[in-house]
C-alpha cells in the first residue's frame, strides 16, 4: 500500500469519529448507496471496538484459488505493537502448515493476493493440539515497522503464499478503515480521512460494481445484482433482457455452456453456485438466486454469544467470520467479490487467475465493500413500538409478534428468526412455560440464525430435480447435498440443513422466495410455514423438539396469513419510501446534472415499488383510506421524479409515509 499523508489510523488512535452531517454540497454520484448510513454503522463499530493494537482475522478457503480444505477454518490475532501472534485452525487435512502475514504493496499489476511486490513475513509453524492446530509466535519490532497487516495465509510447510495457500483472510472493512488501511481507488495516495473522502470511496465502489468486468466474460457485479431491481434479478426481470445481455453469456459462448443451467436460470432466476468447492464442479453444485444486497450491513453479525441452537457456531462445519450468503457460510464481504469473480465471471471454466479473469486490488475490494455496506437501511425497527394506521397491517403486526403467551393466538413466531423484521435471531426462554416451550422474541442476542426449513422438499423442487442444497457447510450429508452436523448433549450428532434467516423488511418487492426461488408470492411464503414440509422440521431425532414452533395455516388465502403479508407489505413500503427520500436528497446535491437525473430515476423505481407492494395481495382490494391515500401520493411522487421536480417528490413521499405510520415510532433514518 502507498503511505502518503495522514491516515485514518492516526485519527482513530485519537478517538476520532465521523460526524453525521448533511450531504456534502458537491456530492459524487453514489446511486442507491447512502454513505451517511455507512458512517453511522462505522461509528457504531468504532464505539464498540476494543482499544489496543490487536488485529483479528478469520481464515477461510477461497474457492479454487486455494488448495482444497472445504471444512477448514481458523482465526488469527496479531498484536502489531508487541509482535505477539496467535492462530488456531480446525478441520485441516493431516499435514504440517505455516502462517504468513502480508503487507500488500501497490505496483503495476498488483492484486489483493500474494504478489512479488508485497512484504510477506513468515510467522511460524502450527503444532497439533486436541482442539486442532495452534500457533504462538512473536515478530520483531523491525519486522513490524511500517507494516500493515493486509492479509494472512496458511500454507503447507515450506510453501510461500505466492505458490498457493490453503486458507487466507483479511480484517473486515470497518477495521481496515479504523486502521488507515483503506484508500480511494481513484488515487491510492489519498488516505480516507474526511466524510467527503468516504462519499468519494462509495462512488468509486459503485463505479466498479456497475462497470468493471475484471477481464472476464463480460459480466459485472451488477449483471446479477441490478441497482434498479433491488440489487437482484428474478424471472420477470430476466424476461425483459435481450439475449445479448452478459447474464446470458453461457447461451452464446460454447466454453461457458455449463456455467449456468439455462432453463432454470430463466424459469426461477437461479445461478449455479459451487458453494462446496470446485473439486467436482459438474456434480458438486447448488442453484441459488442472487441475494438482494439491501440492508446487507445489518445481516453479517457473527454469532455472539454462542447458543446451543446455533449449529453454525458449534457444529462440525467451518464457522465463518462474517455471516453472508443464503447459507451464512459465504466468504467474508471483501473476499466475497473475489469468489464472485471466480464463480460467475470467468472466460472459461478452467477459472485460471490472470487468464480467465484478473484478481481485484485491495483498493477495489475496499471500495466495493464501502458501496455494498451503504445499500439499504442502516437501522433496525422496533416492532413493539411501531404504530401503523392500516387495520389489517395492525392485526398482522400482532400475529407477527405472537409467541403463544397469554392473550396471543398461539405461536406464529415470525419474530423469532426475523427479529424486528431483520435477520437477527432473538432467543430467550420463558420460565413460566412448561416443558420445552421457548419465548423466542423476548431478548435479542446478537447473532444471525441459520435454520433448516425443508424447502428442498417442496413439490416444485422435486419436480424440477433441483440439486439438494444442504446450506451451511461443506460436509456431505446422508440425505444428499452438503451441509453441517450439529451436536447436542444427550442427543448426539445429527445432520442439519441450515439457511440464513434473511431480513424480510425488503421481502415484498423481491419475489420469488427462499434459497431456490420455488415460492412465487409473499402469501405463499408465509403459508409455507404451515405446510407439511416445514412442520416436519420440528423434531431433531427423537429426543428434542424443534426450537421454533409455528402454528399457522398452509392456505395463502387464510386471514392470518393475509394479515401478516399486509404487515410485511407496509414495512416494505416504508423502506421503499425511506430509500426514495434518501436518494432524492442526494440527487439535490450531486455535482453533475446527469447524475442528479440518474439518481432521481432510481428514486422513482423505489416509489413505484412502494406503490406496487401496496397494490398486491389482499391490498389490491383495499378500500381503507390509509392505503388508497398512500398509493395516490406515491403516484404523485413517481410523476414528480420523472419530471425531475425533486421538491414536490419529497413532499409526496413524506405524505405517503405519514398516512402509513406514526413517524415518531419509526427509526430516525425513516423520519427524514
Amino acid at each position: 500500500m502507498f503511505r502518503q499523508s495522514m491516515t485514518l489510523g492516526v485519527l482513530a488512535g485519537l478517538g476520532a469519529f465521523f460526524t453525521l452531517s448533511a450531504i456534502p454540497d458537491a456530492a459524487p454520484n453514489t446511486g442507491m448507496a447512502d454513505p451517511a448510513g455507512l458512517l453511522r454503522l462505522y461509528n457504531q463499530y468504532r464505539a464498540a471496538r476494543p482499544s489496543g493494537t490487536t488485529v483479528q482475522i478469520g481464515l477461510t478457503g477461497l474457492g479454487n484459488l486455494s488448495q482444497t480444505a472445504p471444512a477448514a477454518f481458523g482465526m488469527l490475532r496479531a498484536d502489531l505493537a508487541s509482535g505477539a501472534v496467535r492462530s488456531q485452525l480446525r478441520g485441516m487435512p493431516e499435514g504440517a502448515y505455516e502462517l504468513w502475514l502480508a503487507d500488500n504493496r501497490a505496483s503495476a499489476g498488483a492484486t489483493a493476493l500474494a504478489d512479488s511486490s508485497d512484504t510477506i513475513l513468515r510467522a511460524g509453524a502450527y503444532r497439533a493440539t486436541p482442539d486442532g492446530l495452534l500457533l504462538d509466535a512473536s515478530l520483531t519490532r523491525e519486522q513490524l515497522s511500517g507494516f500493515e497487516l493486509d492479509r494472512a495465509y496458511v500454507t503447507p510447510a515450506g510453501q510461500h503464499p505466492s505458490m498457493g495457500f490453503v486458507l487466507t483472510g483479511a480484517a473486515n472493512f470497518y477495521e481496515r478503515l479504523a486502521r488507515g488501511y483503506v484508500r480511494n481507488p481513484e488515487n491510492t495516495a489519498i488516505a480516507v480521512e474526511t466524510e467527503n473522502d468516504v462519499w468519494a470511496l462509495v462512488a468509486a465502489g459503485r463505479n466498479i460494481f456497475l462497470r468493471e468486468r475484471f477481464n472476464g466474460n463480460g459480466r459485472t457485479c451488477s449483471s446479477c445484482h441490478v441497482e434498479s431491481n433491488n440489487f437482484t434479478v428474478d424471472p420477470a426481470f430476466l424476461a425483459t433482457l435481450p439475449a445479448s445481455d452478459p447474464v446470458f453469456i453461457h447461451e452464446r459462448n460454447s466454453d461457458l455452456k455449463e456455467l449456468e443451467n439455462p432453463d432454470l436460470l430463466r424459469k426461477l432466476g437461479v445461478f449455479v453456485a459451487n458453494a462446496d468447492g470446485f473439486d467436482d464442479p459438474r456434480n458438486k453444485f447448488t442453484l441459488r438466486p442472487a441475494p438482494s444486497l439491501q440492508g446487507l450491513a445489518l445481516q453479517s453479525t457473527p454469532p455472539e454469544p454462542v447458543l446451543v441452537a446455533d449449529f453454525t457456531a458449534i457444529g462440525a462445519a467451518a464457522d465463518t467470520p462474517e455471516r453472508l450468503g443464503w447459507s451464512n457460510d459465504a466468504l467474508p464481504l471483501r473476499d466475497f467479490a473475489i469468489g464472485a469473480i471466480v464463480q460467475h465471471m470467468p472466460k472459461s471454466l478452467n477459472r485460471r487467475a490472470g487468464t480467465d479473469f484478473r484478481l481485484p486490488t485491495d483498493e477495489e475490494l475496499d471500495a466495493m465493500a464501502a458501496f455494498q455496506l451503504s445499500l439499504g437501511r442502516s437501522e433496525e425497527f422496533d416492532l413493539t413500538r411501531l404504530k401503523l394506521f392500516n387495520p389489517q397491517a395492525i392485526a398482522g403486526q400482532k400475529l407477527y409478534l405472537d409467541t403463544g403467551n397469554i392473550g396471543e393466538p398461539g405461536h406464529k413466531n415470525c419474530n423469532a428468526c426475523h427479529f424486528n423484521g431483520g435477520g437477527t435471531g432473538a432467543f430467550a426462554f420463558n420460565p413460566d412455560a412448561p416443558g420445552f416451550t421457548p419465548k423466542l422474541d423476548g431478548l435479542p442476542r446478537g447473532f444471525n440464525v441459520s435454520t433448516g426449513t425443508n424447502v428442498n422438499a417442496l413439490p416444485i423442487a422435486l419436480q424440477l430435480k433441483l440439486p439438494r442444497d444442504g446450506g451451511f457447510g461443506a460436509i456431505p450429508l446422508p440425505g444428499g447435498g452438503f451441509g453441517n452436523f450439529g451436536f447436542i448433549p444427550d442427543v448426539g450428532s445429527f445432520p442439519v440443513e441450515e439457511f440464513t434467516s434473511n431480513s424480510i423488511i425488503e421481502a415484498a418487492d423481491t419475489a420469488p422466495y427462499f434459497h431456490n426461488h420455488t415460492v412465487a408470492t409473499l402469501e405463499e411464503s408465509i403459508a409455507f410455514y404451515g405446510s407439511p414440509a416445514y412442520q416436519a422440521v420440528e423434531s431433531i431425532g427423537d429426543k428434542i423438539a424443534g426450537p421454533v414452533p409455528v402454528k399457522i395455516s398452509d392456505d395463502p388465502s387464510d386471514p392470518e396469513v393475509q394479515a401478516i403479508a399486509t404487515f410485511l407489505r407496509v414495512l416494505n413500503a416504508l423502506e421503499n419510501i425511506r430509500s426514495a427520500v434518501s436518494a432524492t436528497e442526494r440527487a439535490r446535491r450531486v455535482v453533475r446534472a446527469e447524475d442528479a437525473r440518474e439518481i432521481a430515476l432510481l428514486a422513482r423505481e423505489e416509489a413505484k415499488d412502494a406503490f406496487e407492494v401496496l397494490s398486491s395481495g389482499s391490498l389490491s382490494r383495499a378500500a381503507d383510506f390509509t392505503i388508497t391515500l398512500a398509493r395516490a401520493r406515491l403516484v404523485a411522487a413517481a410523476t414528480a421524479l420523472q419530471e425531475n421536480n425533486l421538491e414536490r417528490a419529497l413532499t409526496s413521499l413524506r405524505g405517503a409515509r405519514e398516512v402509513l405510520a406514526d413517524t415518531a415510532t419509526l427509526p430516525a433514518g425513516y423520519r427524514q
